[in-house]
């Protein structure tokens, strides 16, 4: 990891400080009430909310995230040497909640709504490894932050566009909401942590 090392079983800050991880802990979870909410959602679901299911659910999470960094770079004109460190901060911090993410999914290995009840119904294909918390809603949450400290004119568009990033995965069928919540959570948790550094080094 870049931001982020771990000594033993223990998680420190690039300030050394050690890390109290802000995501609960599966065996507090009501499963069987979330499992009730994705049925609900999967019996209701819009044409909408299928939308956004397979929008964000094509490949990696980054393919819809980049471009729009891009376009943000381009509409308030970041020079190229803060858009080639924005770039490089935001690339390694989503390496560090990617591996955050897997650690913590076979930490707890939570399994995925269809493994509680296999005649559910989804909008996608359930990816075959632990579910909590969603990855996807991990990089949205890394992404919201560090994103708005760059541009936050834009603070509104970008947690409106994490938020429904996250909230696809639960339109898909492929995760419980709280995987998705938790996952925000975490994210933002690692953003926070990244963008302290970057206000530190004055970046």
């Amino acid at each position: 990891m870049f931001f982020i090392t771990k000594r033993g079983q223990e998680f420190f800050d690039p300030f050394k400080n050690s890390i109290r991880w802000r995501i609960k802990n599966p065996n507090t979870i009501d499963w069987e009430k979330e499992l009730y909410l994705v049925k609900q959602v999967m019996q209701q679901i819009t044409p909408e909310q299928i939308r956004i299911a397979k929008g964000w659910g094509t490949g990696e999470v980054s393919k819809q995230i980049i471009p729009i960094i891009y376009r943000m770079m381009e509409t308030y004109g970041l020079a190229s040497t803060k858009a080639a460190r924005l770039l490089g901060f935001y690339q390694a911090a989503i390496n560090d909640a990617f591996v955050m993410t897997w650690y913590f999914k076979y930490l707890w290995d939570v399994a995925r709504p269809c493994q509680y009840d296999s005649n559910l119904k989804t909008v996608l294909f359930t990816p075959r490894f632990p579910g909590y918390p969603s990855a996807h809603a991990t990089m949205a949450g890394c992404s919201e932050v560090i994103l708005t400290h760059y541009f936050p004119q834009e603070a509104y568009r970008i947690r409106h566009l994490m938020e429904e990033c996250a909230m696809s995965r639960l339109y898909a069928g492929v995760h419980f909401k709280v995987d998705n919540d938790e996952g925000l959570s975490l994210g933002r948790q690692i953003g926070e942590i990244v963008v302290q550094l970057i206000r530190t080094q004055n970046i």
